[in-house]
C-alpha cells in the first residue's frame, strides 16, 4: 500500500524533530532487510533517507545516481543486504 503525501510529511516532520525515532526508523529498516523482509525494510529505509539526507544528498555521498538509489529502494527491485 502505498503511503499518502500526509503520511509522509509527517515522518519526515517527526524524524526532524525526533532524533530517537530518526534512528528507530534506520535501526527497524536494516533489521527487516537482514530478516528476509525486502518489501517492508524498503519502505522503511526509504522513509529514512527522505526525512534525513534526502536521495539527492545520498547520490552526491555515494556516488550512486539518484534515480538508480531510487529505483533500488522502489517497491518493484529486491537489492541484496
Amino acid at each position: 500500500m502505498a503511503l499518502t503525501r500526509d503520511f509522509r510529511q509527517t515522518i519526515r516532520h517527526r524524524a526532524q524533530r525526533e532524533p530517537v525515532f530518526r534512528h528507530a526508523l534506520l535501526r527497524e529498516g536494516i533489521q527487516l532487510m537482514n530478516s528476509g523482509d525486502f518489501r517492508a525494510a524498503k519502505s522503511l529505509l526509504r522513509n529514512s533517507i527522505d526525512a534525513t539526507i534526502g536521495f539527492s544528498e545520498l547520490a552526491r555521498v555515494t556516488k550512486i545516481s539518484h534515480p538508480r538509489l531510487q529505483r533500488l529502494f522502489g517497491p518493484n527491485r529486491n537489492p541484496s543486504a
